[in-house]
């Protein structure tokens, strides 16, 4: 469900990520945390032949996904390693630039992570960091931040959320923590289309909205109608002629080792 629905409103801050902070041409980069490896084409398109990327995440179950990806791409020069970001199996000062977007939010020692991240980082190399911003300027979770509150607790744990470092100056403190060095943040908003509210809902509802006990399913009809039609006027807030662009604030921090 991420790879067919959230993926492709992701690839252009992939784009603008990479663009901001471009790789050396040759150069050996790092992708953490890749997912389906949206920076590690966009990294890999920009380093040329000579130039290789290494993708990794925690689940090997994104492997797969990584190569649909790059053969998508047109792109050879990306490889796939299983590692938690905490622990990278890899020798120090090996790379030329790393970069992690999207992903520190849910690492449970985000410092260490950054700290792995600065270990295979060669030095005076750089590193870009991307995590979303504060909720209400993520129109991409609009849907879920206005059903969320409304659902019953789940059972054990709450999973982290990914709009859990936007707060000002978050990340910047973590990663002058993990000992880097002339950190610099941009803000960077994007916006993604739809066409129609109501087929927005519907989505959502198919995809994310799980179905058991603590799901939408589970509130009274009256309830159910009350949070939809929130969400349709808060999309229809973005509305601009026959299309409603919906704005997403990502904070991309750079920084050197």
């Amino acid at each position: 469900r991420y790879a067919l629905r959230a993926v492709p409103r992701l690839k252009p801050f992939a784009a603008a990520m990479v663009t901001l902070l471009p790789p050396p041409l040759g150069g050996r980069i790092l992708d953490v945390a890749t997912g389906t490896g949206l920076v590690a084409v966009e990294a890999a398109k920009r380093v040329g032949p000579d130039g290789t990327v290494l993708a990794t995440d925690f689940l090997s179950a994104w492997e797969p996904y990584v190569r649909k990806t790059a053969s998508e791409a047109g792109v050879t020069n990306i490889t796939f390693a299983a590692m938690p970001a905490e622990a990278l199996d890899l020798p120090d000062a090996s790379f030329d630039m790393v970069y992690c977007q999207f992903g520190l939010m849910f690492m449970p020692e985000p410092v260490r992570a950054l700290r792995e991240m600065r270990r295979v980082l060669r030095p005076g190399e750089r590193i870009g960091i991307a995590v979303w911003s504060v909720p209400e300027k993520v129109g991409l979770f609009l849907v879920s931040r206005i059903v969320g509150p409304a659902l019953p607790p789940v059972e054990g744990e709450a999973p982290p959320s990914p709009m859990s470092m936007g707060a000002p100056g978050m990340i910047e403190g973590l990663i002058a923590e993990a000992g880097f060095l002339q950190i610099a943040t941009n803000h960077v908003t994007l916006f993604h289309e739809i066409a129609d509210p109501e087929t927005e809902w519907t989505a959502w509802r198919e995809d994310f909205a799980t179905t058991d006990g603590g799901g939408l399913a589970s509130l009274q009809n009256g309830e159910q109608q009350r949070l939809h039609d929130q969400v349709i006027a808060a999309l229809e807030g973005f509305r601009e002629g026959d299309v409603v662009r919906v704005p997403s604030e990502a904070i991309v921090v750079t920084a050197r080792r």
